[in-house]
């Protein structure tokens, strides 16, 4: 249904598609979850490193951290990052993540 209509008329996917969604879950899903070139499976060793160096840099400013990982969302990043360094950094430096 993407392919024939295109990203931007989300609002023609649920119907089109038979899909019980409204047009933003439609949206989502493809953004995250569906798009041909999204990455999947662990993450690498110089990309969690990349993470860490940029969150420390940005902040959890997701979007701007997953355009330098190609093929990841930066919904992707936010689930990596809390799952496995939020609560780690909030052990090791309480002030820091309140």
């Amino acid at each position: 249904c993407i392919q024939k209509y295109g990203e931007g008329k989300w609002h023609l996917v649920p119907a089109r598609a038979g899909l019980n969604r409204c047009r933003k879950s439609c949206r989502l899903r493809w953004l995250n979850y569906l798009r041909p070139h999204i990455k999947r499976g662990d993450f690498a060793p110089d990309e969690v490193d990349l993470i860490l160096r940029l969150h420390k840099l940005l902040g959890n400013r997701w979007s701007l951290i997953a355009g330098r990982l190609p093929g990841r969302t930066a919904n992707d990043v936010k689930n990596y990052w809390n799952t496995h360094f939020h609560k780690k950094l909030s052990v090791i430096a309480p002030h820091l993540h309140p």
